[in-house]
């Protein structure tokens, strides 16, 4: 990917740049359900992947800089998470907090007189849903993407197998592993982009010095008892012969 796209790509969350319609965020976040529907040349700019569109050529993907543009700039992913916002609304769903103030997806106020396009057994939104997934987890909104797949699996009994496996793999896998790879396992590192990858790595070998670090017990400190005191909670069975225990 040339500078010029990943360039472009950030400009277009900064609110300065364009797509490649030469429309800004601000534009594409005020349209209509009706042109969120029926236009099929934004989604691509709007949740960018790190893998090339197959249905629209010269669209900006997520390379290094991106990636970690999205990931240390809370800008950015404050504009990322209005997009998110506006195609709930378009699907009939709501981003809210739960008591803990995690991300969780909820019914829309809209929700009963939106078509639910997602719980139907075939539609071209189902391919735009693992996009979106994929995307928020990769640009820095893991738990937003979870929730919003939870909301899915829980809502979309029409919705094929098919897809429901696509949402699922876009949630769960490994960030350098596309969701349409087939027969290799969800945590394949050998494979992907290679930013992906280290990062996973990288992810992989902290959460595992956490858990050593867990596992590691306080050191024992000697009791040291003053010469005329005594030793707190001590009675006269401290001194007793301990019997051995019947096996």
């Amino acid at each position: 990917m040339s500078y010029a796209r990943s360039a472009g790509l950030i400009s277009f969350y900064e609110g300065t740049g364009t797509d490649q319609q030469g429309h800004r965020l601000t534009e594409i976040l005020a349209w209509g359900d009706r042109e969120l529907e029926v236009s099929h040349n934004y989604i691509q700019t709007l949740f960018p992947l790190p893998e090339e569109s197959g249905f629209q050529g010269g669209v900006p993907v997520v390379d290094q800089r991106v990636f970690e543009a999205f990931r240390t700039r809370d800008d950015l992913r404050e504009n990322l998470l209005k997009s998110f916002k506006r195609i709930l609304a378009f699907y009939g769903l709501a981003l809210d907090e739960d008591d803990d103030g995690g991300a969780v997806v909820n019914k829309g106020p809209n929700y009963n007189s939106n078509p639910k396009v997602w719980n139907q057994p075939m539609d071209h939104n189902h391919l735009r849903i693992t996009r979106i997934i994929r995307s928020l987890r990769v640009l820095g909104l893991e738990d937003e993407a979870v929730a919003f797949y939870a909301t899915l699996v829980a809502n979309s009994r029409r919705s094929s197998s098919r897809s429901r496996e696509y949402w699922r793999r876009a949630a769960f896998r490994s960030l350098n592993i596309r969701p349409n790879d087939e027969y290799v396992d969800d945590h394949d590192l050998s494979v992907g982009e290679t930013f992906l990858r280290n990062y996973e790595l990288d992810k992989a070998k902290s959460e595992e010095q956490e858990g050593e670090d867990e596992d590691v017990d306080e050191p024992e400190t000697e009791e040291v008892v003053e010469a005329g005191k005594e030793t707190p909670f001590k009675d006269e069975a401290d001194n007793r012969p301990r019997k051995k225990a019947r096996v």
